[in-house]
């Protein structure tokens, strides 16, 4: 039977499993989250994006490598379509303000869907905030960040929706709530791996700031 609601690309059982305080602030470190990193599964929180402040299902796993090259993998926006599941491209267009337009096309199932977003992105932080511009979509959200770890790897956190608002068969729904973290992360594994083995990462080019925002 089918029902309207939305699709959320980016939902894990633990939204239906119990109840989960609301995180503001970053969940803290303990021995059981490290362990549980280490063991390379993927933590699952809900927190507050740190821009909208809606509260949405996040995820944290470790990445081999530096902050350096996980963060030009994650800005390279040309090349998302090479590696992330159901894009089918990312294609930066310009600066508007502080914020870089990009647009975008993915594929659910045999859903396609084109639409524009506005990127914020947090060179200091190595953070990159994004949200829905326009399209025939009803909003689009999310953040990726890449902190230190050890010398070796990095604790890279990531969240995404995707309401495409239309009705979707239940089972579809569960079955992208299911796999979507595990691909996006271990296909960002597999990227950075790939590209060190190929040589040093390279720093991605993006559409030039108009010269007022440049640093100086």
């Amino acid at each position: 039977m089918y029902r309207y609601s939305k699709m959320l690309i980016a939902i894990t059982l633990l939204i239906i499993a119990a109840p989960m305080p609301l995180l503001a602030e970053d969940t803290p470190m303990n021995d059981q989250r490290r362990q549980a990193l280490e063991n390379g599964e993927i933590l699952m929180d809900l927190k507050q994006h740190p821009i909208t402040k809606a509260y949405l299902p996040t995820g944290q796993c470790l990445v081999g490598g530096t902050v350096e090259e996980v963060w030009w993998v994650i800005t390279d926006f040309d090349s998302f379509g090479e590696f992330l599941p159901q894009v089918v491209y990312y294609k930066p267009l310009v600066w508007q303000g502080d914020r870089l337009l990009v647009d975008c096309k993915v594929k659910v199932l045999f859903l396609k869907f084109d639409y524009r977003l506005s990127y914020i992105i947090n060179e200091e932080n190595h953070t990159t905030c994004w949200f829905y511009v326009s399209g025939p979509i009803r909003d689009s959200q999310g953040y990726w960040r890449v902190e230190p770890y050890d010398d070796t790897r990095v604790i890279v956190t990531y969240t995404t929706t995707l309401d495409v608002g239309r009705a979707m068969p239940g089972f579809i729904e569960k079955f992208l709530t299911k796999t979507t973290f595990p691909k996006i992360f271990n296909s960002l594994k597999k990227r950075v791996k790939e590209l060190k083995q190929q040589g040093p990462v390279k720093k991605p080019s993006l559409p030039l700031k108009p010269a007022s925002q440049r640093a100086h």
